[in-house]
């Protein structure tokens, strides 16, 4: 499972989506894209516009056409301009998922940004409500495939291009420049650690099978210490510890011994953890697991998540909807739709506004993404909405 950036792809909140949405530079869109298509739109319906490949500027797929999920207005940004059949644009896309086969392919930015239109010999870029810039089509082309010849092969590595090349790149055009200037936001989760004592569970400690699991050491110096564990991967993060445990053992113990002491004999203090699957996580709604919600819009998209119980989840464990089906069953009539990304389809987004108390939403055959990178369906989820009182 390649690492994606962390961008905005849509906003399903709108109203209370926040007016001062800051939106992707150009040069963020170019470095994060995965993909990069000029085309003809050839067809739009309620759920995608239909973008007939001329050419790919970024990676390729295997598609000449390429159906994609549609922009939706919302109060601080549109597009440059309602979809026609007939717009020449430059589009930048990613998939939904690349653990399975069944994926949408999104666009980047909450204010349209990944749809240039190109007009005549000139791309242009929009965002929000506002033309950004004008580029020469050419100009533009001719960046794009030499800052992919540089960095292309490598995102998401950690190979360094030196200061020289950056810099005769930069000195090529002010397009250039630009996009080798870029520096994607990438999301890191920082674990704080205590600086006046920790809490731990004596009798029932865990470790999650395959899974990165962290471990702190209450002692003055963790450089001091490090921690081996039979069938188990173990390395140092800043101030904590990874410990991964293979498969085969329900148990382990984790011993601690001086950094100086390399043959083992010298055990400093060990503890004994029981090693688990991960768990099948909850699907919820709004903040709540429970089977009966308020029926309110902002409810009604799913999530995942691991709960302790029906109100302590565990921020830890990061779990991701790969695909599912959304029946929507009200006065016996009933409505599904097939999702494949986070926030859905424009068609049940368009539904969900019609939802009343009384109605029942089941979520079926569910392909999830586990924190250790494996894919697995869990149980289905029926939920019935109340009007709140």
């Amino acid at each position: 499972m390649k690492r994606l950036t962390i961008i905005f792809i849509a906003i399903f909140f709108y109203t209370t989506a926040k007016a001062d949405y800051d939106p992707l530079k150009l040069s963020e869109l170019i470095c994060i894209a995965d993909y990069g298509a000029i085309g003809t739109i050839v067809k739009v319906d309620t759920n995608y516009f239909y973008l007939k490949v001329e050419e790919y500027i970024l990676n390729k797929l295997s598609f000449d056409t390429l159906a994609i999920i549609k922009f939706e207005d919302w109060t601080c940004a549109s597009r440059y301009d309602s979809y026609k059949e007939g717009q020449r644009e430059a589009v930048f896309f990613r998939k939904s998922n690349y653990a399975i086969d069944n994926y949408e392919l999104l666009g980047y930015g909450a204010g349209d940004e990944f749809e240039l239109p190109i007009r005549y010999d000139s791309i242009e870029y929009y965002t929000g409500h506002t033309k950004l810039g004008k580029y020469l089509l050419s100009d533009f082309l001719l960046a794009i495939e030499d800052y992919d010849k540089l960095v292309g092969g490598n995102k998401g590595t950690s190979k360094i291009i030196s200061d020289s090349v950056k810099t005769e790149f930069a000195n090529k055009s002010n397009l250039h420049k630009l996009f080798i200037e870029c520096k994607p936001y990438e999301e890191e989760k920082d674990f704080k650690i205590s600086k006046t004592g920790i809490l731990v569970n004596l009798e029932n400690n865990y470790l999650y099978e395959d899974y990165e699991n962290k471990i702190y050491i209450t002692t003055a110096n963790t450089d001091s210490i490090y921690l081996e564990a039979d069938n188990t991967d173990i390395w140092k993060v800043k101030d904590y510890f990874i410990v991964k445990p293979k498969s085969g053992w329900t148990r382990r113990f984790i011993n601690v011994y001086s950094i100086n002491e390399k043959n083992k004999k010298h055990l400093l203090f060990n503890q004994l953890f029981d090693v688990i699957e991960l768990p099948e996580p909850e699907i919820y709604f709004g903040s709540s697991i429970k089977d009966s919600i308020w029926c309110s819009y902002s409810n009604l998209i799913p999530r995942l998540g691991h709960y302790l119980d029906w109100l302590h989840k565990d921020e830890n464990l990061d779990y991701i909807f790969l695909s599912y089906d959304y029946e929507i069953v009200s006065e016996n009539q009933s409505d599904k739709f097939s999702i494949k990304s986070q926030y859905g389809t424009p068609e049940l987004r368009k539904r969900l506004k019609k939802v009343k108390a009384g109605d029942k939403i089941t979520i079926s055959n569910i392909l999830v993404l586990y924190p250790n990178n494996t894919v697995r369906q869990i149980k289905n989820k029926t939920i019935i909405l109340y009007n709140k009182k």
